[in-house]
């Protein structure tokens, strides 16, 4: 079975959608997804001594023409999840990311938790817990010999990354039918 193909993307307004667990809150570890395998490769030991504060992954059936990989999502849950495991969320809104000059979107969801059972928003998430993803976003790759930058719109960034704001979950909605449909025509499904 491969996870990207043959898994679902989700419900058919995509309100409700299964992820691939790449990267379980609390690691360091940066795993790939390999769409072509189905395969779940360790990428790297991040550099910068930061871990991920939050669950990461991809949604199966995308295809992000921006960066030319799978769609992104971060997944809010108070546990860290197992890498490999397919999670059902609530999409509840995105964060617009920019990394090395193309569209990295990140599909903002919750999984099945009872800390999130009222997030309906971005506005309803902790303020600290959405300004620690942002840092994060921002900070992971320091130590790759990026310099940071304040950008003259207000927005924070780096060389590499810079992050436009949080976004509703009815632009996130359209962002996945547009991934979604860019996978069948890449894919011929």
């Amino acid at each position: 079975m491969n996870l990207y193909h043959d898994i679902p993307l989700g419900n058919e307004d995509l309100t409700e959608v299964n992820a691939v667990l790449e990267i379980p809150m609390g690691s360091r570890v940066k795993y790939e997804f390999d769409y072509n395998t189905g395969a779940i490769w360790v990428d790297r030991v991040g550099k910068t001594p930061i871990n991920y504060t939050f669950n990461y992954g991809d949604l199966p059936q995308t295809w992000n023409e921006g960066d030319n990989d799978p769609l992104d999502i971060i997944i809010l849950c108070k546990e860290p999840l197992a890498v490999g495991s397919v999670v059902p969320c609530r999409v509840i809104g995105g964060l617009k990311m920019i990394d090395s000059g193309e569209d990295d979107y990140k599909v903002l969801a919750v999984a099945d938790d009872k800390y999130y059972y009222d997030v309906e928003s971005p506005e309803d998430v902790d303020k600290n817990e959405l300004d620690d993803i942002a840092y994060y976003m921002l900070h992971y790759k320091d130590i790759h010999g990026k310099r940071k930058k304040y950008l003259s719109t207000g927005e924070f960034g780096s060389e590499e990354v810079s992050l436009h704001g949080w976004d509703s979950r009815e632009n996130a909605v359209a962002k996945l039918k547009e991934c979604h449909e860019a996978y069948k025509v890449k894919f011929g499904k």
